[in-house]
C-alpha cells in the first residue's frame, strides 16, 4: 500500500533528522490543502501541532497535541450539549447524556476522522509509525479533538459548531436518530430486557485466539450468539446488537 505524501517525508525525517526536513514537514502541502479544503485560517505549523502525537514529540522535542485534545473535548461536549438540548427539548437528562456519549465516543470520532483523511496527516514517532499507530481509533479520535481545538482557537465557537455538525451529518448521518443511541447502548438494553424476562443477567465468554477473540453471548445458560472480533469490547457490543435485533425480549 502506498504511503501518503506527508508520511513519505516523515520517513525521511526518521532517517536524516535533518532540520530542513522538519521545517518542511510542519509546512507540508498536505496541511495547506486541508486548510484550503475546509476554508480554515490557521497557520500550517499550528495546524500541524494538532496532528503531532506525543511519541513524535518525545523523539524530536516539538509541541504535541495533548493539551489541544483536552480543549477540543470540552468544545465538542459544549457543541453537542447545545445541539441535543435544542433537538430534544422534552427528553430527560439521562437520555441526553447517553446520546451525547454515543456521538462523542471513540469509534464515532474515529469514523469522522477517517472520512476526513486525518490519518494521512498524523505525525507519530518512528516505532509507532512502523506499527501504523496513526490508523488506530484512539489516535484518530484524539487527533480529531485536537483539530477542533485549533479550529475553535482561530475561528470561534459558531464556526467550529457549524463545521463539526456538517462533518457529523456527512459521516454519521443517523447520529441524532433513536436507533443510533439504541445501537450504542445495546449491552445495557440487553441486560435490562434479559433481567426482566429471566431474572438473570446475560454473560459473555471469550477465548483469545491470538490476533482476535472468539466471543459467545449466553442468555439463560444458552449460547444465543457468537463470533470472532478484534477486541472483547467490540465483540460484546456487536453480539448484543445482533441479539436485540433478532430476539423477542
Amino acid at each position: 500500500m502506498s504511503r501518503p505524501r506527508l508520511h513519505l517525508l516523515l520517513e525521511e525525517v526518521f532517517e536524516s533528522k535533518d532540520a530542513s526536513h522538519m521545517a518542511h514537514l510542519y509546512n507540508h502541502d498536505s496541511f495547506n490543502e486541508f486548510i484550503n479544503t475546509h476554508s480554515l485560517n490557521i497557520p500550517s505549523k499550528e495546524l500541524a501541532q494538532a496532528f503531532t502525537h506525543t511519541s513524535f514529540s518525545h523523539e524530536f522535542g516539538v509541541p504535541h497535541q495533548e493539551q489541544l485534545e483536552f480543549l477540543g473535548d470540552s468544545v465538542l461536549q459544549l457543541i453537542l450539549t447545545d445541539e441535543i438540548v435544542k433537538l430534544f427539548p422534552e427528553e430527560k437528562e439521562g437520555q441526553l447524556s447517553k446520546l451525547r456519549s454515543a456521538i462523542v465516543n471513540e469509534k464515532s470520532l474515529a469514523k469522522i476522522a477517517l472520512g476526513l483523511g486525518l490519518g494521512d496527516l498524523i505525525i507519530v514517532g518512528k516505532g509507532e509509525y512502523k506499527k501504523n499507530l496513526f490508523q488506530q481509533d484512539a489516535v484518530l479520535a484524539d487527533t480529531f479533538e485536537a483539530l477542533l481545538a485549533q479550529i475553535y482557537r482561530y475561528h470561534g465557537l459558531e464556526f467550529t459548531k457549524t463545521l463539526y455538525l456538517n462533518w457529523l451529518s456527512k459521516y454519521i448521518p443517523n447520529a441524532f436518530d433513536k436507533n443510533f443511541l439504541a445501537d450504542f447502548d445495546a449491552k445495557s438494553q440487553l441486560q435490562q430486557r434479559v433481567l426482566a424476562k429471566y431474572k438473570t443477567l446475560p454473560r459473555y465468554t471469550s477465548v483469545d485466539s491470538g490476533n482476535a477473540f472468539e466471543i459467545s453471548l449466553w442468555v439463560n445458560d444458552v449460547v444465543v450468539a457468537q463470533g470472532t472480533y478484534p477486541s472483547k469490547k467490540i465483540g460484546e457490543k456487536e453480539l448484543a446488537q445482533e441479539v436485540l435485533r433478532k430476539e423477542n425480549f
